[in-house]
């Protein structure tokens, strides 16, 4: 279930779902813009309003996330280790893309399945950071993880350029590539219904409204340039 904030109509007084929560409920939630990042908590930086059941709902929210967190983390003994039996590996889904990156074993794999990092794209879309706290793999190797993914999908939306040079110019959101309804509804949510509008948008306050990674608008803005330019 999507994370929603509730805001009142100002002319009914009607309870409603809204696109996001105002930096002020964060605030006084406890919750920082960073921590909020990596949640995936939806931000809507034009409300004003300010409402102590969003307050409520984010409070219940971060202890939800502060708990599987704290779950997740492998436990240090605090004397010298008893040795246990290993823990099952977990079933690889056979539709992962994870095991075309160069490099990665099959158990790495299935720790970031049993993380939630199901494939290429959200690995490369997820902070080393967290990764680290809530495996055991280590900060550095999380890192080049990350980067590997990032350079993969660089790679793919290279070849899918470079293959598709001769064919018609892109002239809508639908034809950007790596777009998915679900982008395009959220974009389109916010105002932004042409190629024009995209590339005027800023990146970051983009991804915060709209959950979408910065990373690929900055794909979709440099490939809409790329075509104005020609």
């Amino acid at each position: 279930m999507a994370l929603r904030p509730e805001i009142h109509s100002p002319k009914s007084g009607q309870k409603r779902h809204g696109r996001g929560f105002t930096l002020k409920e964060l605030k006084d939630a406890g919750i920082s813009l960073s921590d909020a990042r990596w949640m995936a908590i939806p931000i809507d930086r034009r409300r004003s309003t300010h409402y102590s059941e969003n307050i409520t709902i984010l409070k219940e929210y971060f202890e939800r996330i502060r708990k599987l967190s704290e779950e997740s983390k492998p436990v240090k003994p605090k004397e010298r280790p008893v040795e246990r039996e290993a823990p099952k590996p977990t079933p690889v889904p056979v539709e992962t893309d994870l095991t075309e990156l160069p490099q990665i074993t099959k158990k790495i794999v299935e720790t970031l399945v049993a993380a939630g990092v199901t494939s290429i794209h959200s690995l490369s879309t997820t902070s080393p950071r967290r990764i680290a706290r809530l495996t055991d793999i280590k900060r550095g190797r999380a890192e080049k993880l990350v980067d590997s993914a990032k350079r993969h999908i660089r790679d793919e939306s290279r070849a899918i350029r470079e293959e598709k040079a001769q064919k018609p110019k892109i002239t809508e959101l639908k034809h950007l590539p790596d777009i998915s309804r679900d982008d395009i509804r959220k974009l389109k949510d916010l105002g932004v219904t042409t190629l024009d509008e995209l590339k005027s948008e800023n990146t970051r306050d983009l991804s915060l409204l709209t959950g979408i990674a910065e990373s690929r608008i900055k794909e979709w803005i440099k490939i809409i340039r790329k075509l104005s330019k020609g």
